[in-house]
């Protein structure tokens, strides 16, 4: 099963510069898709911010978290049973190894983590850093390189 990052997850559910792109990779992926805790709140969080900041309409904002809940309901999106305790202790371990070389922050290394622990063996993300952490955890990273705003 292939982990995507959250934010590349949230591309799928408002317009940003590289949403094509996501989209694209999306697709490609055999559903379900992971949907963590984490990404449940990541990605909400993500939209109410564009909502504060005036990116999204209250419409359009409704109709992005319905969205997320139609596809939770219909089993594109899976929430996995996921410990979250064993994940903060698998992020501590990558934090030790590798933070110090690829600069990841706390919510990335966590995302690294509850892949792992889900079984994934490739890792989508836009983040160099948090590419550059799964590379170096042993997840494969998708797409080859990040893309560029369309």
């Amino acid at each position: 099963m292939t982990y995507f990052d959250s934010a590349v997850l949230v591309k799928a559910y408002c317009l940003e510069a590289t949403t094509p792109q996501a989209l694209s990779l999306i697709r490609q992926a055999n559903p379900p898709l992971l949907f963590t805790p984490l990404h449940a709140i990541e990605i909400r969080n993500a939209l109410r911010l564009k909502r504060y900041r005036r990116e999204l309409t209250g419409f359009q904002l409704s109709g992005a978290l319905a969205c997320i809940r139609d596809d939770i309901n219909r089993g594109f999106l899976q929430v996995p049973d996921l410990d979250f305790r064993a994940a903060f202790d698998r992020a501590e371990i990558l934090s030790a190894a590798y933070t110090a070389v690829t600069g990841a922050r706390s919510l990335d290394i966590l995302h690294v983590a509850a892949a792992q622990l889900c079984g994934s063996k490739q890792f989508v993300s836009f983040d160099r850093r948090q590419r550059s952490l799964a590379r170096k955890s042993g997840l494969r990273i998708l797409p080859r390189s990040i893309p560029k705003p369309v």
